[in-house]
């Protein structure tokens, strides 16, 4: 990895704020963009530093939660020896948790999509001529882009992503905001999903050509724009820009499997979160990396069920490095020999199975040979005796996507309720003890999405609690 994240941050530092009245807040330092980025050199330390803001711990834990709430991913106790005292690991797969304990992840969300406004901001300001030829153009494209990104991820956290008529989207801001505009309420889903869209296009249009993973791209806005019109349900439109994405052959399945979790050049990467060193992955994301590797951390009964003897098996599972209590299994993809925390954003085969889903769903092309090219590509045998295509593919999220990306908690949900209590057997048990166990499964629903952190709530007069958390 060649960017030194932790001198670099210091750019960010320059930006960094949440939604809420601390916007109008000095740094520490009191240094403002308008002094501190004064030259290519300068804007380019800050660029560096929102890219260094998506390490953070917060991060990396907003991953281990998705597979947790969707049911394949539990904290690996021993009964009568061992206690889970943290109230997260308790509460989190019975999806029983208040506002506090997500805003982590409201906070650090938040910071890159401002620290990116503030930036965006600044750039503009600055003449062209303090810039090589190009780069201010092509510096606006990744910062959007990962405006465009983090707001599609906060969004789909923390608002009403599957609505679009819902008015419980998230608050936009084109420009910094003053003292005149601190307070600001949301904006409906579709308002945001077109901020996210614009942002998405002006990246495809001025973004570098791909060089790594490690940045926003051309390829990788084209990426992100399919991901959005699926989750947007725009079902035709996804896979139009899903077979265009394929027709550009600019990515590449690859074969075996576990090349994909062991070479980090491989072709099949378009946007992961940077490969920091060991010290710095220690430094990010401690407990995250050593509850993986010490199998504190591992897969529940149903996805045990789930995988069976999938070839993918043993590069999804290991056997945990703590022998306390003997070996227990825990993830592969989310920790490696050399400690660095691979994470995984978006890789090639995240759009196959978004071609296959909204084949699945439009009743265009054939989804079962989508998925059998996928496996293909990977060296695994083909699909065959399918009954139910939507099930199949739900599968496939959960083997070929799981523990990456959130993908198995979206996937569950756009299955339903059923699935969710299919899979997730702690939501099952708590409704099976309910007082009224049908009120329980009809209030399920909201908790596909996280609750506005109080903090946020008390700060803006103007937002507004996501329904069934009043």
């Amino acid at each position: 990895m060649k960017k030194i994240f932790i001198l670099l941050m210091v750019g960010s530092l320059l930006f960094s704020c949440q939604i809420t009245d601390v916007l109008n807040q000095e740094p520490p330092h009191n240094l403002t963009p308008d002094n501190a980025i004064t030259d290519e050199k300068s804007a380019e330390t800050a660029l560096t530093g929102i890219y260094g803001e998506q390490i953070g711990y917060e991060s990396y834990m907003s991953i281990g939660n998705h597979a947790m709430t969707a049911g394949i991913l539990q904290r690996n106790d021993n009964p009568g020896v061992v206690v889970s005292i943290y109230y997260i690991e308790n509460r989190l797969p019975e999806l029983n948790l208040v506002g506090a304990a997500y805003t982590p992840f409201w906070d650090a969300f938040n910071t890159i999509i401002n620290s990116s406004t503030k930036l965006l901001a600044v750039l503009e300001g600055m003449s062209d001529n303090l810039f090589t030829d190009g780069r201010k153009t092509t510096m606006m494209g990744e910062i959007r882009f990962l405006r465009g990104w983090y707001m599609f991820d906060l969004l789909r956290m923390f608002g009403e992503y599957d609505k679009l008529d819902s008015k419980y989207g998230m608050i936009i801001r084109e420009t910094p905001p003053t003292s005149d505009d601190v307070y600001k309420a949301r904006s409906t889903v579709q308002q945001t999903y077109d901020f996210i869209l614009k942002d998405i296009e002006y990246a495809i249009s001025n973004a570098p050509d791909f060089t790594s993973s490690d940045f926003a791209s051309k390829m990788a806005a084209k990426a992100l724009k399919v991901k959005v019109l699926f989750y947007m349900g725009k079902y035709s439109e996804a896979l139009e820009a899903a077979n265009t994405f394929i027709g550009d052959g600019e990515r590449a399945l690859v074969a075996p499997y576990s090349a994909v979790f062991t070479d980090f050049s491989n072709q099949e990467l378009i946007y992961t979160r940077g490969f920091a060193g060991t010290d710095e992955v220690k430094y990010q994301a401690t407990r995250v990396q050593a509850y993986y590797n010490e199998g504190k951390w591992g897969p529940t009964e149903s996805f045990m069920e789930l995988v069976g003897d999938d070839p993918r098996k043993t590069v999804i599972l290991k056997n945990g490095v703590g022998d306390v209590f003997g070996p227990q299994q825990t993830i592969r993809k989310a920790s490696n020999a050399e400690g660095t925390m691979p994470t995984y954003l978006m890789r090639y085969s995240e759009i196959y199975m978004m071609k296959a889903e909204c084949e699945a769903r439009t009743g265009k092309g054939d989804p079962l040979a989508t998925l059998n090219a996928l496996r293909s590509g990977h060296g695994l045998p083909a699909i065959t005796g399918v009954t139910d295509i939507l099930q199949t593919i739900y599968q496939e999220w959960i083997l070929e996507m799981g523990f990456e990306n959130g993908h198995e908690w979206y996937a569950t949900w756009r299955m339903g309720v059923d699935q969710l209590l299919e899979t997730n057997r702690a939501v099952a048990e708590k409704m099976a003890t309910a007082a009224d166990p049908e009120l329980y499964k009809a209030n399920l629903p909201y908790k596909r999405i996280y609750p506005i952190p109080s903090s946020e709530i008390n700060a803006n007069k103007l937002m507004e609690q996501n329904p069934g958390n009043n």
